[in-house]
């Protein structure tokens, strides 16, 4: 396993990434990762978001982030967020009331803090739209940029009011629906849901979300996804991310279901998705997610083209150099690394 914050940064930079959004914090984990950027030990930048909830219907932890302002914390730690599980991983489960939920989110809003939401089932998704539309108004705007995490189950008219409020779905193309619908299916008592055997239309609607204008950025859920898997070298990589928004194919099914056939992306927009639109996702457009002058540079250096070739010849590719405000954080190659 991953046992200490410099490993898993020394993990991420191998693969490519430049920046973690650490998406679960409570006190603890907080005060370790501002330990960490007091000591100059955050070669990536972070994006922390604050856990506003346990894993368990009613455990909510209040409003702790209240006696602080949102922002940077140093050059490469950020805490402008906050977490709400709403649902189950299945979906089978829901975590909050509306009522508190409501109120959770309208606080947070008004605070000027940005509110990510964990949502699998469409249940959920009706619970957080509803919440979202009391705090921003039906047709927005969202200055804040709050985000849904998977989005996996959604209706027309649900994804209608998402851009009507120009919510951001964050998406995970590396965990396939295929794995996650058959691991919903297959889990133990009140948790198990078969999403597959409701509404086939309503699930991982990426090109749905693309064509309709949203701001739809990828991450990887990985370890979680693959808890039996390991941190192997070909797993939670931004090339992952493109190759399986082209192809849908999961980790432990590898084939595409029929159902999600409709809705691939193009390598272009599963690079966009890692990039420009992951930047918005954190709320930090200006400064990363592209070249220009102004922005931070930080720059992922490949062996090939990503845009073009099949998807497992974008799975083979190699990370290069990762580098982040002018440090190499990782080099394969000290021909090219500066």
């Amino acid at each position: 396993g991953i046992e200490t914050p410099e490993e898993a940064m020394d993990l991420a930079a191998a693969r490519g990434w430049t920046s973690i959004s650490e998406q679960w914090n409570d006190e603890e984990k907080l005060a370790e990762l501002e330990s960490l950027a007091a000591e100059d030990a955050l070669p990536l930048r972070v994006d922390a978001y604050l856990a506003l909830n346990a894993l368990e219907i009613g455990g909510y932890y209040g409003d702790w982030y209240a006696d602080r302002e949102p922002g940077p914390v140093s050059d490469h730690l950020r805490v402008q967020g906050l977490k709400i599980h709403l649902d189950s991983g299945t979906g089978a489960i829901l975590y909050w009331e509306s009522a508190d939920l409501l109120g959770t989110i309208g606080r947070a809003n008004e605070a000027g803090w940005q509110v990510t939401v964990h949502t699998v089932s469409h249940e959920a998704h009706e619970l957080v739209l509803g919440a979202f539309e009391a705090a921003i108004g039906p047709s927005g705007p969202n200055p804040l940029h709050h985000r849904i995490e998977h989005a996996l189950q959604v209706t027309d008219d649900q994804l209608a009011r998402m851009v009507a409020m120009d919510l951001v779905p964050v998406i995970q193309l590396d965990g396939a629906p295929y794995d996650w619908v058959t691991w919903g299916a297959a889990a133990e008592g009140e948790r198990a849901r078969d999403l597959a055997a409701e509404d086939l239309s309503w699930l991982a609607r990426w090109r749905d979300f693309v064509e309709a204008g949203l701001h739809v950025a990828a991450t990887t859920d990985a370890p979680w996804f693959f808890p039996t898997s390991g941190m192997t070298d070909d797993l939670a990589r931004p090339m992952d991310q493109i190759a399986g928004g082209m192809d849908g194919r999961g980790r432990e099914f590898p084939e595409t279901p029929d159902w999600m056939l409709d809705d691939l992306l193009t390598a272009e927009e599963g690079l966009r998705a890692v990039t420009l639109n992951a930047a918005w996702a954190v709320g930090d457009e200006a400064r990363r997610g592209h070249l220009a002058v102004g922005t931070y540079g930080d720059v992922t250096i490949l062996d090939r083209d990503v845009t073009s070739g099949t998807p497992d010849q974008i799975r083979a590719a190699e990370v290069i150099a990762t580098i982040v405000a002018g440090t190499t954080l990782f080099c394969a190659d000290p021909a090219v690394c500066p």
